[in-house]
């Protein structure tokens, strides 16, 4: 058995384990992190930036969201169901963070993600320039390895950590196994679990939240995302929190259907259900969380967004009329030949429809048709009208009237596996049991202890989960240096 020791043990080296990491090397301590993958950055390198406020680059952009603003509107949005103290202490960093990244060489763009949210995502410039995007953030996650490595941080890959080791009620190391099959014994003051969830472990998701595998597709998944970090902190005496589901909407094979799903996605096309009803104003399907938490009540578990020929042209002419920061603005220029390259495809035969009336539509897609001809019949009325008198609908009113006519199916999506929090902690990130009891030395950062959502995640505020890794490692670091140096 190999024996090390350290200060700080960190267990697995995604964002939040490399925040925590190069955070505290910063403050003295002597670092080893422990990573079953072969590379570090985790579920992050998938991602596009994390969330800020008050930050340089937002001031540039003469944008006003104060620190104050935001936490009270995040509280308001959790019902205050949450530890106020941490999401403040996150806010807080936040600035301070994208500064502490960009003396790094990490660059930074802006950007909201959809109208109504708020210039809050701090998006990674890719290596070498081009525009933000999806694995854009692979970039700041290079970053802070290399700054790890300067620090003198010692990185343990294919090393799986197995134990937390407690003695005396306080976590004094960890217990790994490295790429040969050799143990590892790591003695250490401080103990941070920073695994990042559940991802990949769609069993354990559904014992744990109640969704079973069948009705959330995985997206950009990361293998490795089992849950063991909660598992390491149960076991070592951390509390159990209930965790809340993570999910957004979208197409399936979405990365195949690229410029389908960002026609689709978010979009405010008229949205029923299999019995034909409408269930959402289709104005929110922008907001995807809260059309996750829609698409979760219906039979199937699933949307039908339907769109008539008018309106695509019409779309092609003028551009698109809800912009995300993901798909760009030319998702609709050659829609019918996508649409024709989807529908040729037997596999999609089940996703995506053609008809040239609304019966067949019906028809095709599985849907009641008496109800889909009412819905249709009262939506187009509306538009006429201009005035939506079921579910409030005041913009982006289009009727369905010119055939063909296409649907899509909408299904919950995640790319995650859909579960943020399960370990108590508390705002200094330190586990505590089920009544509040510190558990000296284990600390836990990142997905696992993002308890700050309530029931449904904040897409208003872009990029939280990222900052919530980032600014729970840092603070953590800190209260480690603070606790070591009395």
């Amino acid at each position: 058995m190999k024996k090390m020791e350290c200060d700080l043990a960190v267990v697995a080296l995604g964002l939040s384990g490399l925040a925590v990491s190069v955070a505290a090397a910063e403050l003295g301590l002597s670092v080893i992190g422990f990573e079953k993958m072969r590379v570090t950055g985790g579920a992050a390198n998938m991602g596009m930036g994390p969330f800020a406020v008050e930050s340089r680059v937002q001031k540039k952009k003469q944008l006003t969201l104060t620190r104050e603003e935001a936490f009270m509107f995040h509280m308001e949005h959790t019902h205050w169901n949450v530890d106020a103290h941490l999401v403040h202490d996150i806010f807080w960093k936040s600035a301070d963070t994208i500064d502490w990244l960009m003396d790094m060489g990490v660059e930074f763009e802006v950007q909201p993600y959809f109208p109504k949210a708020q210039w809050t995502a701090h998006n990674v410039i890719p290596e070498g320039g081009g525009r933000p995007g999806p694995r854009g953030a692979g970039t700041m996650c290079k970053r802070l390895t290399e700054r790890a490595e300067q620090l003198g941080v010692q990185m343990v890959l294919e090393a799986p950590v197995k134990k937390i080791l407690v003695e005396d009620g306080r976590a004094v190391g960890i217990l790994a196994v490295d790429a040969s099959g050799e143990e590892i014994e790591c003695r250490s003051k401080f103990v941070a679990i920073c695994t990042g969830g559940v991802g990949s472990n769609v069993e354990f998701r559904e014992e744990l939240i109640g969704v079973k595998p069948d009705d959330v597709e995985i997206f950009g998944g990361v293998p490795g995302l089992v849950g063991d970090g909660l598992k390491l902190a149960w076991e070592a005496g951390a509390g159990k929190v209930q965790p809340h589901s993570e999910f957004n909407v979208g197409i399936h094979d979405n990365f195949n259907h690229w410029h389908l799903e960002g026609a689709f996605r978010a979009k405010p096309e008229l949205t029923v259900n299999l019995n034909g009803e409408r269930f959402i104003n289709e104005e929110m399907t922008e907001m995807t969380s809260y059309y996750a938490n829609a698409v979760s009540m219906q039979p199937g578990k699933c949307g039908f967004e339907i769109i008539d020929t008018a309106r695509i042209k019409r779309l092609q002419k003028t551009g698109p009329e809800i912009l995300d920061q993901v798909h760009g603005d030319d998702f609709y220029d050659n829609f019918f030949e996508d649409a024709e390259t989807a529908l040729a495809e037997p596999e999609y035969a089940n996703w995506f429809w053609k008809a040239d009336s609304i019966e067949e539509l019906a028809d095709k897609v599985g849907i009641n048709k008496e109800n889909l001809v009412a819905t249709i019949e009262r939506w187009n009325d509306y538009c006429y009208h201009g005035r939506d008198l079921e579910l409030c609908r005041t913009r982006y009113m289009n009727p369905i009237s010119t055939p063909p006519f296409y649907c899509m199916k909408m299904i919950l999506q995640t790319t995650n596996g859909g579960i943020s929090g399960g370990v108590n902690v508390n705002h200094k990130l330190q586990c505590v049991t089920n009544d509040n009891k510190v558990v000296p030395g284990l600390y836990c950062c990142g997905i696992d202890a993002c308890n700050i959502y309530g029931d449904t995640y904040n897409f208003y505020f872009p990029g939280m989960n990222m900052a919530f890794a980032l600014n729970s490692g840092r603070l953590a670091a800190e209260y480690m240096a603070e606790e070591l140096n009395g």
